[in-house]
């Protein structure tokens, strides 16, 4: 056969500052490789295409990290060991970690407000879908005696999850599970299909471009007469370029939809009785508070965490109030009732 080539490669990379958020600059790179062998010409050309794709060809739970609110997991326990709470043998309170864990907006209102709807008690069985640090799910299971499933995507943030959730002694309530609901298999949450009360999920939603998709998983998984609920953002009015940007980079969430197709959506879906209540105005006001809040309070932050941290979270928190301002993203509370045969 023919010599093995030596390969020149060209091309643009993008570094990103982790010390700030800021975005990536580009570098501009030109190497040669000299392959040994057909073997490994194919293994470097592989690992070679891999690092190159996009992040939409990514894993979700490594290309969701564009989102800097899921950078830095190590910030809850920062927390806890500055209120004294950081002892891994030490009996947490929900109530207490939930100041802490929860990424949702208006804090205990949107878990009163679930719990209501509901009618949550000790005989339910709930899906919490992105789950999170696990806070949402130890406050419906500590409040109600519900028994929920919380499943997570994200690795880290699942595990450090089910670790909070065993300090507050709630493990044999709140069951953990790390995946996607798009690709998971079902019958390894909870019962399995069919057997749940609720599905509850908090500005988790818009991270799933695949609306039909995901609201079908949703319908298998509540027993008919089971109930929907979740917070999530939709588009009022089309989006800028410079939006589109900033949701798919900043917020990870792409294919946002109006309000008329996505409760279409979920009609299709198998769900009858849709509420749609619009949270924009208190949403808006909740980060533009939570923004200047976070600003003012920068010395004891840093202090606690450091200063990569704050900037991350700086950088997220003044992307989030950007589109809110601007008028063109929106914010609801959306339940729906799966349909009896």
């Amino acid at each position: 056969p023919p010599p093995l080539p030596v390969v020149w490669f060209c091309g643009v990379s993008a570094v990103a500052n982790a010390a700030t958020g800021t975005r990536p600059t580009l570098r501009y790179f030109r190497f040669r490789i000299a392959f040994v062998n057909r073997t490994h010409k194919a293994t470097i050309l592989a690992l070679i295409t891999r690092s190159m794709m996009s992040p939409s060809a990514e894993k979700p739970d490594e290309a969701i990290k564009t989102m800097k609110l899921y950078s830095h997991v190590e910030r809850i326990e920062n927390e806890l060991r500055h209120r004294g709470l950081g002892v891994s043998s030490k009996t947490l309170d929900p109530e207490v970690l939930s100041e802490i864990d929860s990424m949702h907006y208006e804090g205990d209102e949107g878990m009163k407000a679930a719990i209501a709807a509901l009618k949550l008690n000790k005989d339910s069985a709930v899906l919490d879908v992105g789950s999170g640090f696990g806070g949402p799910a130890r406050i419906l299971a500590s409040r109600t005696g519900c028994s929920v499933t919380a499943l997570e995507l994200q690795r880290d943030i699942h595990d450090k999850a089910e670790e909070l959730t065993r300090r507050c002694k709630l493990d044999s309530l709140a069951k953990h599970m790390q995946g996607n609901i798009l690709e998971c298999d079902l019958n390894m949450l909870g019962n399995g299909p069919g057997t749940y009360d609720a599905i509850v999920s908090w500005l988790v939603y818009l991270h799933i471009a695949d609306k039909a998709a995901l609201l079908r998983k949703c319908a298998e998984m509540l027993k008919e007469g089971g109930v929907f609920f979740t917070d999530d953002y939709y588009m009022r009015e089309k989006f800028t370029d410079a939006e589109e940007k900033s949701l798919k980079d900043d917020v990870y969430a792409s294919n946002l939809p109006t309000k008329e197709q996505y409760v279409k959506s979920i009609e299709m879906s198998g769900f009858v009785g849709v509420t749609f209540e619009d949270k924009t105005d208190e949403w808006k006001q909740f980060v533009n508070d939570r923004l200047q809040a976070f600003v003012q309070r920068r010395e004891k932050f840093e202090e606690v965490h450091g200063t990569p941290t704050y900037e991350q979270l700086l950088f997220f928190y003044t992307a989030v109030v950007n589109l809110f301002n601007g008028g063109h993203l929106g914010g609801a509370r959306i339940s729906a009732k799966k349909t009896t045969q």
